[in-house]
């Protein structure tokens, strides 16, 4: 008779076109460490939205608001390892950004998640510079958050007030670690990190670190 991991396991790999006997028999090993509390933390997936672009300020803006509307690249496969992670999950949590929640989708299978608008990315506000200057995404990113650090938020939310978000979110994890048992949560690569400093004040460790790449995640236990 097939265990739930098992009937897991088979709606996520219908679904994604997944192998994931391997990923099984390690979950099934007798050396996982069951005695300490774990909370994942995972980026979304890659995007659909075209980031060979050259924009202005105020196309960049347009840009990234397709973005948080767009959704995945279709037909990507999950990380076996990323199934791995989740799959002892007792609880899984998501952005309401489509592209986290179709993450969530590609990683729950068919079990539930909830979505909790507390984990959406932190905003990507550019500066107001001249319109002849055409930037990528990636470098539109990178001049916008520089200048989001140093107070120039527009009418976005502002780091201070992020701050005091991730602060709520990494609380938020902790407590559904203590009353759930396990935790996964499927959002953003920025704010995600802005909760790192949070969740070690809680005493979690970072004992597994994947980077900041799409479908990556990092993993964090607190002894018991």
């Amino acid at each position: 008779m097939p265990t739930d991991i098992d009937v897991y396991y088979k709606s996520v790999s219908d679904n994604n076109s997944n192998n994931v006997l391997e990923v099984i028999a390690k979950l099934k090993s007798p050396n996982a460490k069951l005695n300490q509390k774990t909370i994942i933390v995972a980026r979304h997936g890659k995007p659909a939205l075209n980031r060979k672009v050259w924009l202005n300020s105020d196309e960049y803006i347009d840009w990234w608001q397709k973005y948080d509307e767009g959704g995945l690249v279709p037909e990507q496969n999950v990380p076996r390892k990323l199934l791995n992670a989740v799959a002892r999950s007792e609880e899984i949590i998501a952005s309401p950004l489509r592209r986290a929640v179709e993450t969530a989708e590609r990683v729950a299978g068919d079990r539930k998640f909830i979505l909790d608008e507390v984990f959406v990315e932190a905003p990507l506000p550019p500066p107001n510079l001249p319109k002849f200057l055409k930037l990528t995404p990636r470098m539109w990113g990178f001049v916008a958050r520089c200048t989001w650090y140093i107070g120039l938020h527009g009418e976005q939310e502002s780091h201070e007030d992020a701050k005091i978000r991730a602060k709520k979110a990494a609380d938020k994890l902790v407590a559904l670690n203590e009353e759930k048992g396990t935790v996964s949560l499927l959002a953003h690569g920025w704010f995600n990190r802005m909760m790192r400093p949070h969740l070690k004040a809680h005493g979690y460790e970072c004992v597994y670190d994947g980077g900041d790449f799409h479908w990556s995640y990092r993993i964090y236990q607190k002894g018991e």
